[in-house]
């Protein structure tokens, strides 16, 4: 009987553990899935990119860049360019500092990992009315 009660008690520890990870509760009691805060991030950086448009510009002095996104091991996934001219620096200021947040919690919550390498601080130019990443070629 001893062993009867220790398999069902094991059975159901199992079941309640089962897929724990995919769906997460917060809390306010909702539930959160892996796939929903994708969703929800790739719907903040189209939010992003269309506040920074093409980045055009009156000269080199609007150009701009920022952090996006935040690797597990620390740091941005990248550099957005922008110009100040043509973007609300403030809306582009609080997207940003939401998008990096969720992601640095998705990383925490799902155990995200990363390669730790440190993107390249983009050199700025003004081509064609547009702030852009200048291209340097490697030696």
């Amino acid at each position: 009987m001893r062993y009867l009660v220790a398999a069902a008690w094991i059975a159901v520890s199992l079941l309640a553990c089962g897929d724990s990870d995919s769906v997460v509760g917060d809390n306010n009691g909702d539930q959160r899935t892996e796939e929903g805060d994708r969703a929800q991030l790739a719907e903040m950086r189209q939010e992003i990119d269309a506040l920074v448009g093409d980045a055009a510009g009156a000269s080199i002095e609007d150009c701009r860049y920022s952090g996006l996104g935040s690797k597990p091991c620390g740091g941005p996934w990248e550099f957005i360019i922008y110009s100040a001219s043509s973007t609300d620096s403030t809306a582009l200021a609080e997207r940003l500092t939401a998008y990096n947040a969720l992601e640095a919690e998705m990383n925490q919550r799902y155990g995200y990992v990363s390669d730790c390498s440190v993107p390249d601080v983009p050199v700025l130019a003004y081509r064609d009315g547009r702030c852009v990443a200048e291209r340097r070629l490697r030696g």
